[in-house]
Formats: C-alpha cells, sequence, structure tokens
C-alpha cells in the first residue's frame, strides 16, 4: 500500500513539473487563459509528456536490467570451461577433446561434458588397435586414456611418437627408447634420435629406426633386434610399403618384408594404385602395387620444334603486300621460321629427348633444353647450358 502512495506521489510530481513546463509554452503560445478549452488543453499536453518520459524512463530501466543481466550471464560464461570451445576430436564413445583455437590449450571431457583433463596443447591418436592418446602440455608429452582420460604415462618427454601394436618410441637424451602401454620401457638399443625422421611407428612387427651411430637406418621388430640391417641411408614408409634408400639407389618392400622392387638406380613414388619409378636417365616407368610394369617410357609432352631458316621476311606496307624495301614498312625484318624433322618429348619434369615423327624415342630425356637449329641440326644442353650438336638420327655431330 506504502508503494502505491509513493509511485501515485511520483505520477503527480511529474504531472505538475510537466504541468508547468506546458504553461511556460502555452504562455508562449497565448493558450494561458482560464477558459474550459485551454485547460482541457493544457491538462492533455502535460498528460501525453509525462506518458512519453514515463515510457523513456522505463526503457531505461529495461536496458539497465539488460545490460546488468549480460555482465553477469559473460561472468557465468568466462568461468565456463566449454565457453567458445569447439568439439576437436571424438577419442572415444565417452570422451572427447576441446579446444577455442589453433593455439589455444584445450581439454578432454567426457561425453556428460565433465573435464576429465585440461591444459593440453595437442593430442595424437594411436593406430588403430591401441588405446593410447599421445599428448602435449606444451613443454613435454605423455599419454593418457582414450576411454576416460586418465593419465597414463605423466609429460615427462621432449619428444614422444604415438602408440602402434602396442609401443610407443620415446626420446631421452637424444636416443629413441620404446615403452609399453604402462609407462616401462621395454626397448632400449642406443638408438639415435634424428628430426628428420618420419616417425618411430611399427607396421607389422617392424619399425625404422637408425643405429648407435645415426648414419644409417634398419627395421626392427618388436623385440628390438634387428629385421633389416642399418645400411640404408634413409627408411620411410609410404602408403603400405618401405622405401629403402642407399646412395642413389632406392627400393620398395611390403610391410610384410616381400620385395616389390628390387634396388635400383631409381626414385619411388607410390601413387594409391601404382608405383612411378624415375630412372637415373629421367626415363619414368609405371608399375602396379606388386612391381609388374604398366607403361613403360612414361612421358609428359610432345612438341613441334621451329627453327629460323635464311629467309628474310619483311612486313607488309601500306597496301598489304610484302614489302622489301625497310623505309616503306612497318616494322623490322625476320627470319622466316620452318619445323624441323624431329619432335621433343619430356618424360620427367625438365627433362627432354628427341622423338621421331613417327613417335620412335630417338634419344633418352637426358637433355635439359631442345633447340632446333636446322631442319635436321638441334643443340641439346644438358647442364650449366653446355650441349652437344645432334642431327635427326641422335648421333653426334662433330
Amino acid at each position: 500500500m506504502m508503494v502505491m502512495k509513493k509511485i501515485k506521489a511520483l505520477w503527480h510530481g511529474i504531472r505538475a513539473v510537466f504541468t508547468a513546463v506546458v504553461d511556460w509554452v502555452a504562455t508562449l503560445f497565448c493558450m494561458n487563459d482560464e477558459t474550459k478549452h485551454s485547460r482541457v488543453t493544457r491538462k492533455i499536453v502535460s498528460t501525453a509528456f509525462a506518458v512519453v518520459v514515463a515510457l523513456w524512463a522505463v526503457t531505461l530501466v529495461i536496458r539497465f536490467a539488460q545490460n546488468v543481466c549480460w555482465r553477469f550471464d559473460l561472468f557465468d560464461k568466462r568461468n565456463d570451461e566449454f565457453y567458445g570451445a569447439y568439439l576437436s576430436d571424438v577419442l572415444s564413445d565417452n570422451v572427447r577433446f576441446y579446444k577455442r583455437g589453433y593455439d589455444d590449450y584445450g581439454f578432454v571431457a567426457d561425453s556428460n561434458k565433465k573435464i576429465l583433463l585440461k591444459n593440453i596443447y595437442w593430442i595424437s591418436k594411436p593406430l588403430e588397435g591401441d588405446s593410447l592418446v599421445c599428448y602435449c602440455d606444451g613443454d613435454k608429452r605423455g599419454y593418457f586414456h582414450m576411454r576416460d582420460g586418465r593419465v597414463v604415462v605423466k609429460p615427462i618427454y621432449e619428444h614422444a611418437w604415438i602408440f602402434s601394436e602396442g609401443l610407443a618410441a620415446v626420446e631421452v637424451n637424444k636416443r629413441v627408447k620404446f615403452i609399453n602401454t604402462e609407462g616401462k620401457v621395454v626397448i632400449d638399443r642406443g638408438f639415435v634420435y634424428n628430426i628428420a625422421d618420419d616417425g618411430y611407428v611399427f607396421h607389422q612387427g617392424h619399425c625404422a629406426v637408425n643405429d648407435s651411430t645415426g648414419k644409417h637406418m634398419g627395421l626392427i621388430d618388436h623385440d628390438g633386434n634387428w629385421v633389416l640391417p642399418p645400411v640404408y641411408y634413409n627408411i620411410s614408409q609410404q602408403d603400405t610399403f618401405w622405401l629403402l634408400t642407399m646412395n642413389n639407389q632406392q627400393a620398395v618392400l611390403t610391410f610384410g618384408m616381400d620385395t616389390v622392387m628390387p634396388m635400383s638406380d631409381a626414385s619411388f613414388v607410390i601413387d594409391d594404385t601404382v608405383i612411378f619409378a624415375t630412372f637415373a636417365d629421367h626415363s619414368q616407368n609405371q608399375y602396379d602395387l606388386r612391381g609388374n610394369l604398366l607403361v613403360a617410357s612414361q612421358i609428359r609432352n610432345v612438341a613441334t620444334m621451329m627453327f629460323e631458316t635464311r629467309d628474310v621476311m619483311y612486313p607488309v606496307n601500306k597496301d598489304g603486300n610484302e614489302c622489301s624495301d625497310e623505309y616503306y614498312s612497318y616494322g623490322n625484318p625476320a627470319q622466316r621460321m620452318a619445323v624441323a624433322t624431329c619432335l621433343c618429348y619430356e618424360a620427367e619434369s625438365g627433362w627432354f629427348g628427341l622423338m621421331s615423327p613417327d613417335g620412335r624415342m630417338i634419344t633418352p630425356p637426358t637433355y635439359s633444353s631442345i633447340i632446333a637449329v636446322d631442319k635436321d641440326l638441334y643443340l641439346c644442353e644438358t647442364t650449366y647450358g653446355r650441349g652437344v650438336l645432334l642431327n635427326s638420327k641422335g648421333q653426334r655431330v662433330e
């Protein structure tokens, strides 16, 4: 009751103020007489002003309340781990990894949004069949279980790799060791850590590592024994194969250690369904994934070559006829061009050879460029801008 009286008094006060303002305005416009019409007009105007001010005041109160609520809501969200976070990876039916940005730290939570592990910079999931996730806290690396977020190996390693076939590689004092799912070291043979290595992961029982000198690589089994001796410059995994490199030679083995491509003077690129081989003479062959030849001497491009004749060609004159008088021509004279006998083909990118008009390869693609000098004469450059002159049969012209 008391509140209603105060509100009523406030309302009358507002009306009184605006009545005075209206009276002042009425005086300016000669509407301050005491006739019934003037009194009613002033009352209506003062009431309208009061209503407008009241609505304005209510709007301010609402905006103020909204601002207060927004600030409290923002404060609550800032204390909410999930505010601004997005689902980065699903680790299992119960565990997810969340982040707020690429360079921000994330956290692990269960399906009920209960935080299980905080301050995670990145994670790397294991291969199929393993359950420990490698993670980094921004400084060191460790492992947690993908089913419940439980830390199994605390982040104590400078470098650590994913679990594969029950084992994971860790680096300690520039040496690579292997731990089991309990975090115990089970292989410690002094393998040297090399930052250029792809990663120490087991595939069908074998893993590529460096020997104790760090100069050569081989393949080990689950016990750390050499299955393939450490005599190779590099061993890398491509698709489901091992790519072995020794000096300028390469070979391709399956994960099961079957030879697909024997050691040869070639470099191999393994695609989804084929193997591309580039040989020392820059020729290229294509094989299937069992090493059977599909395409021999595969090429990229074939082009016609032009050469400058000894005939001089003048531009046309103002009448449209060829002009032999330089004074009346509209440009400089030029030599006529003609088509050379041989074609130029490209095998490995940037390496060319001579081809006959009927598509027969006359020379291997051992030249960095080929320029037709005459109809049956070609300047074939090798490296550093040096080259030889060949005829249309591929024979050197002295």
